[in-house]
C-alpha cells in the first residue's frame, strides 16, 4: 500500500467524522476545513478500496462514499444555525436530493459508456471503420475518483460552508451551481452514450471483426495466453511471424496483454471470453501455433478444425522444455537434435515422429560468429534466470546464492571489465530473496559507476566525448516516445476501443517501423553513456539479443539465454549453484558442454576472464560450434528455412486430414 493510499484510508473517515461534529457544534470554519480534507482524502482511499471490485461495485462505492455524509452534515449545519424552517433550508434539501438523483443517473450513463466501449474483441491491424468507434470521452469525465461523479456536490458544500460564516444566500447559490454543473456534465456524458449506443450489441461487433478477418483469410493462427509479465514470450516471435510467407493472425486472451505487445504487421485479435473464441470462425486457418503452455490453451485445443504445434518461447535444458502437457499438440517444434533427445529421454508421452526440428528463427537479430560492436573494455553479460516453478536445483537461478558475489568480482576485477546486468523479466515474482539480491546488485552497480566516473582516466574521456554523448542522451527520450507511440496506436490517449480503431490502418507497416525505431533507440542507448560504465538492462529495451551483440562473455544459468547465446560463437560460463560434479553437470545439461562452469563459490571467474584477453586461447571454441548445431540445429544463412518447411508440412497435413486444398506460398520475399 502506498503512503498516499494509507493516508487516504485513515484520513477519509476521520475527515467525515470531523465534518459531522463541526456541523453539530456548529462551526463554519471547521466545517469548511474538514470538508476540504474529505475531498482530498477520498480519491486515494477509493482507489485502494475499490481496486479489485467489478465496475458496478466501483461505481456504487464512488457514488455513495462521502457524498451522503457531506450532504447530511450540510443540512445539520443549517439546522443548527436555526435555518431548519426557512426557504433556504428547503432549497438545499431539494438540491441535495436532486444531486443524488443526478449522481445515480450519471453513474448509470458512465456504466453504459464503459460497457459499450469495452469491446468483446480488441484488435490491432484490423479495419474497424464499419464499427464507427468515436473518440473516447475525456478521462476526467470517466474518472470515478476525481471526476464529476466525485465532485458534483462540491459547490453545494462550499456554499453551505460560506453561508455559515457569511451570508446564507451563498447556500442557495452553491446549490444552484451544483445542480447546473451536474446537469451539464450528465448531458455531456449522455452525448457520448448516444454516439456509441450501437456498440452495446456485442454480437454485431464480433461479427464485424470476424468478417474482416475472414476477408484476410489467415492460414495460420498463433495463440497466446498468460500473465502480462510474460508478454516477452510472444514478443520474441513477432519479428519471425512478420517474415513468414503465410497469412498469420495472432490471437490473445488477456486484454492487458495488448499494451505490452510489440508492434507487428500481422492482425492481432484479443478474445477474452472462451465462448467468443469458440464462436469466432476462421475457415481458412487450419494450423495453430502455441508459444506457451497455459490453461486457456484448451479453449482452442478442443476445436477439431486445427492441426496444432507447440513452439515454446525458448530452448533450454530446463524441465519446462519437455513439459508432459506438450503431448496434447499434434507436433512439438524444437530447435535442434537436443530438443528431440530431451523428449525421448524424459518419456513424457511425446512420440519421436511428432517432434520437428525447426531451428531458432527468432535469433536473426543476433550478430553471428562473434561480430558486432567492440568496446575498448571487455564486456561481460550476466543474465540470471528467474526462480521458476520447475524445482530442479541444478537449473535454479544463480541470483539468490551466487549473484551478488559474481557481480562483486566483476566490479572489482583488475584488469577492468564492463558489466551488463540483465535480470529475467519475472525476477522476484516468486521469491523475496531474489528481489533482495537484485536490489543489492543494483546498489553495487550504482556505487561502482560513481567510483569509476571519478577516476582521472575516465573523467578526461568523459570531458572529451561529452558533446557526442549529450547529443545521444537528448535523442533517447524522443526515441522512447516514438517507441511508445508505435506500441500505443492512440499515443496513450483514449481507451482500448479507440486504440483498436486507430491501429486498424497504420500508415506504415508497424513491424518495420518498430524495428527501425528500436534500432535507433538502441544505438543512442549505448552511446549516451561512457563505454566504461556498467549497465542494467531491464524491460524490453535494450533487447536481450542486443545485449548479446555488445558482450564478449555471457555468465548465465541453465536457461534459453545460454542456448541462444551459442549463435554468437562467443565464450560463455554456466553457473552450477547445486555444486554438481563437472562431468555430471555437463551430462545432465548439454548446453553447458561448451561452457566454463562456475561453482557456488565462483572462484573460477578470474581464470575464465583471463581467456578474454588471449587471442586464440579459447580451448572451447570448437566444442561450442558442435554444441551450437546440436542445440540450435544447422547454421544456415536463412534462419527461417527450417521453420517454413515445417509450417508448409503441417499445412499440407492439415489439408490432407480436413479435405481442404493445401495453401500455396504467397511470395518469395528475401529473408533476413
Amino acid at each position: 500500500m502506498s503512503p498516499l493510499s494509507a493516508v487516504g484510508i485513515v484520513g477519509l473517515p476521520l475527515a467525515l467524522l470531523g465534518l459531522f461534529v463541526a456541523a453539530v457544534v456548529p462551526n463554519g470554519w471547521a466545517f469548511a476545513a474538514f470538508a476540504a480534507a474529505s475531498y482530498l482524502a477520498e480519491p486515494p482511499a477509493l482507489r485502494r478500496i475499490v481496486g479489485s471490485m467489478n465496475p458496478l461495485g466501483r461505481v456504487c462505492v464512488s457514488v455513495t462514499a462521502g457524498s451522503v455524509v457531506r450532504g447530511a452534515s450540510a443540512l445539520v449545519l443549517l439546522a443548527r444555525l436555526g435555518e431548519a424552517g426557512t426557504s433556504t433550508f428547503v432549497v438545499v434539501v431539494f438540491g441535495f436530493l436532486a444531486l443524488q438523483v443526478l449522481r445515480v443517473g450519471f453513474a448509470a450513463l458512465l456504466l453504459f459508456v464503459w460497457w459499450c466501449r469495452r469491446l468483446p474483441v480488441v484488435t490491432r491491424n484490423v479495419d474497424l471503420s464499419a464499427l464507427r468507434i468515436p473518440n473516447a470521452p475525456p478521462r476526467n469525465l470517466m474518472d470515478l475518483h476525481r471526476g464529476p461523479l466525485a465532485l458534483v456536490d462540491l459547490p453545494l458544500i462550499a456554499g453551505v460552508a460560506v453561508a455559515a460564516v457569511a451570508d446564507l444566500r451563498w447556500a442557495v447559490v452553491g446549490t444552484g451551481i451544483a445542480l447546473l454543473a451536474g446537469l451539464v456534465t450528465a448531458g455531456w456524458l449522455a452525448r457520448h452514450a448516444w454516439r456509441i449506443r450501437h456498440l452495446a450489441n456485442k454480437g454485431a461487433v464480433l461479427r464485424a471483426v470476424n468478417e474482416q478477418l475472414q476477408a484476410y483469410a489467415p492460414e495460420v493462427l498463433v495463440y497466446f495466453s498468460g500473465a502480462i509479465e510474460s508478454a516477452y514470450q510472444l514478443n520474441g516471435w513477432l519479428p519471425t511471424l512478420d517474415r513468414l510467407d503465410r497469412r498469420v493472425v495472432v490471437v490473445l486472451r488477456e486484454r492487458e496483454m495488448l499494451p505490452r505487445l510489440d508492434p507487428t504487421s500481422r492482425p492481432v485479435v484479443c478474445l477474452p471470453l472462451g465462448n467468443d473464441l469458440t464462436a469466432f470462425r476462421l475457415p481458412s486457418a487450419h494450423v495453430a501455433l502455441f508459444v506457451a503452455n497455459a490453461a486457456n490453451n484448451t479453449h482452442l485445443l478442443r476445436q477439431p478444425d486445427f492441426r496444432t504445434a507447440y513452439l515454446g518461447h525458448g530452448d533450454s535444458d530446463k524441465p519446462t522444455s519437455f513439459n508432459p502437457f506438450t503431448k496434447v499438440y499434434d507436433e512439438v517444434w524444437v530447435a535442434g537434435p537436443a530438443g528431440r533427445e530431451r523428449y525421448a529421454r524424459s518419456r513424457v508421452g511425446v512420440a519421436d515422429a511428432d517432434v520437428v526440428e525447426v531451428g531458432r528463427p527468432p535469433l536473426w537479430p543476433v550478430d553471428a560468429a562473434g561480430a558486432g560492436p567492440v568496446s575498448p573494455m571487455p564486456t561481460v553479460l550476466y543474465a540470471p534466470t528467474w526462480e521458476g516453478f520447475h524445482g530442479d536445483p541444478g537449473a535454479a537461478t544463480s541470483l539468490i546464492g551466487m549473484g551478488p558475489e559474481i557481480v562483486r568480482r566483476l566490479l572489482e576485477r583488475v584488469p577492468r571489465v564492463r558489466l551488463i546486468y540483465r535480470p529475467h523479466p519475472l525476477t522476484g515474482t516468486l521469491n523475496r530473496r531474489a528481489r533482495t539480491a537484485h536490489a543489492e546488485i543494483l546498489t553495487m552497480i550504482d556505487q561502482a559507476n560513481a567510483s569509476r566516473d571519478a577516476l582521472p582516466e575516465f573523467r578526461r574521456r568523459a570531458e572529451d566525448e561529452q558533446r557526442e554523448r549529450t547529443a545521444k542522451a537528448v535523442q533517447l527520450p524522443q526515441l522512447a516516445r516514438r517507441l511508445e507511440e508505435l506500441r500505443q496506436p492512440s499515443g496513450g490517449r483514449g481507451d482500448e476501443a479507440q486504440a483498436a480503431r486507430d491501429a486498424g490502418s497504420p500508415a506504415l507497416p508497424p513491424g518495420a517501423a518498430w524495428e527501425s525505431a528500436l534500432a535507433a533507440w538502441q544505438d543512442a542507448y549505448w552511446a549516451a553513456e561512457g563505454w566504461w560504465r556498467h549497465r542494467v538492462a531491464t524491460g524490453s529495451s535494450p533487447s536481450l539479443y542486443d545485449c548479446f551483440n555488445h558482450a564478449e562473455l555471457l555468465i548465465g544459468d541453465i536457461s534459453g539465454v545460454v542456448t541462444d547465446f551459442l549463435v554468437t560463437d562467443k565464450p560463455y560460463a554456466v553457473t552450477n549453484p547445486a555444486g554438481l560434479g563437472a562431468e555430471q553437470f555437463r551430462e545432465r545439461y548439454p548446453a553447458a558442454a561448451a561452457g566454463y562452469l562456475l561453482g557456488a563459490d565462483p572462484a573460477e571467474l578470474d581464470e575464465i576472464l583471463d581467456h578474454l584477453g588471449k587471442d586464440g586461447a579459447d580451448p572451447l571454441a570448437d566444442e561450442r560450434r558442435r554444441v551450437r548445431s546440436y542445440l540450435l540445429g544447422p547454421f544456415e544463412s536463412d534462419t527461417l528455412a527450417l521453420f517454413e518447411r515445417a509450417l508448409d508440412s503441417l499445412l499440407a497435413r492439415a489439408a490432407a486430414e480436413t479435405g481442404h486444398e493445401a495453401p500455396v506460398v504467397l511470395s518469395d520475399k528475401p529473408k533476413r
